[in-house]
């Protein structure tokens, strides 16, 4: 499938997140906030925190976040979860070996175009949401989905990832399906 980021924020207004997105408009690739409600991550939640997919058309496949994890290099329970359901499907062994090579592949890939963004972008961008809301913390994620977006991830867990302003070896380094809480420093 592909890759995907989401946004955990303090706030139910979406229209004005937008507002802020659209005011970072790069390349003529806007991203655009989607209101989501993803089962495995509810449980991560405060009872004031929404989750939001910051959509890039069609997706977000080669983005910087996570770029210095190769994701190519998946868990070996994943693969064998996979192949496991597709052998419950009836596929033959070389149907299934295709099919995880061309997952294989595609994971691997490098953009078809140059990312509409970088470490500094984010940290522009998630800088521009917090204080667009008072926010002083927000929570960022990326994950590579192998089913349908909002099928997953199943569960999540969250980690302090420091102060926004400094995070660009953070954002590179990203875990996928890990939500990443930045710190918003107040400015002075």
């Amino acid at each position: 499938m592909c890759t995907f980021v989401t946004l955990i924020a303090a706030t139910d207004d979406l229209e004005r997140i937008n507002a802020i997105l659209a005011t970072w408009d790069r390349r003529g690739y806007t991203r655009r906030a989607k209101r989501v409600d993803t089962r495995g991550l509810r449980a991560c939640l405060t009872a004031d925190e929404r989750e939001y997919w910051l959509a890039r058309l069609p997706c977000d496949c080669g983005t910087c976040l996570g770029s210095a994890v190769r994701r190519g290099n998946e868990p070996d329970d994943a693969r064998a979860t996979d192949i496991a359901r597709y052998r419950s499907k009836g596929w033959s062994e070389a149907r299934i070996a295709r099919a995880v090579a061309d997952r294989d592949r595609a994971v691997a890939r490098h953009a078809r175009q140059q990312p509409n963004e970088d470490s500094a972008y984010w940290i522009g961008l998630l800088t521009a949401l917090a204080e667009g809301f008072g926010l002083q913390q927000v929570g960022l994620m990326h994950h590579f989905y192998r089913r349908s977006p909002g099928a997953e991830p199943e569960t999540a867990h969250r980690q302090k990832a420091g102060e926004l302003a400094k995070a660009a070896e953070a954002l590179a380094r990203m875990e996928d399906g890990v939500i990443h809480d930045f710190l918003i420093k107040a400015s002075h």
